[in-house]
């Protein structure tokens, strides 16, 4: 959502708007996706460490140039969404450092762009943790992040005027939610198709932005 968005909203007002929609979404997988015993500790890690850098990330913002926050906020979506897309076989071992660094740059890469996930998908995803533990890790920790991050951009001058859009981000989240469930109850639809069809539209999402980018130069 963030690369169009930030044609029409600025990044303080942005984050809510589109962090309120990623927090809806965690907490109704909440129950569904349970954070493993033994990732306690580095969720809340990786959690500490985001809420640090996501103010300075926030603060940094200001002194940057639009057209450039446009231009990198594309960028990294479509590094990530190419990068996932070859299926990398590039694996790491989990540790404090990298769950650190992880959560640091989430923090810096939301307050500055209004994205935090990639970093947090890309270090759990080159990991060998199980799919299930890994995937629920990600929920709680981009759930995390939606909450600083609203409550952070709002006091930092984006207000609560955000709050009037509400009404309008939430039904067409949940909207398509229930699309999904319709399409996949009427169609069995291999994970690995799925996860192309969302990596495709994020590369055209971000593909379409530096378009419009270079055209408007």
């Amino acid at each position: 959502m963030s690369p169009l968005l930030m044609w029409v909203f600025p990044i303080p007002f942005l984050i809510p708007i589109v962090m309120s929609a990623e927090l809806s979404g965690g907490l109704l997988l909440l129950r569904q996706w349970q954070v493993h015993s033994e990732d306690r500790l580095r969720l809340w890690r990786m959690l500490f460490f985001s809420a640090v850098f996501l103010p300075i990330g926030i603060w940094i913002e200001r002194f940057i140039p639009v057209s450039a926050l446009k231009i990198s906020t594309s960028a990294v979506v479509m590094f990530f969404a190419v990068y996932l897309m070859l299926k990398p076989h590039f694996r790491l071992v989990p540790s404090r450092v990298l769950d650190s660094l992880t959560g640091s740059l989430s923090g810096l890469l939301l307050g500055s762009c209004g994205i935090g996930g990639p970093p947090a998908a890309l270090y759990l995803n080159a990991t060998e943790q199980a799919f299930d533990r890994a995937r629920s890790l990600l929920s709680q920790f981009v759930s995390g992040i939606s909450l600083f991050a609203i409550v952070a951009a709002s006091l930092m001058g984006g207000g609560v005027r955000w709050l009037s859009y509400l009404p309008i981000v939430i039904p067409a989240y949940f909207l398509g939610i229930k699309l999904a469930e319709f399409i996949l109850r009427h169609r069995v639809i291999p994970d690995i198709s799925i996860k192309r069809v969302c990596l495709g539209i994020l590369i055209g999402n971000a593909g379409f932005n530096l378009l419009l980018l270079f055209i408007y130069k």
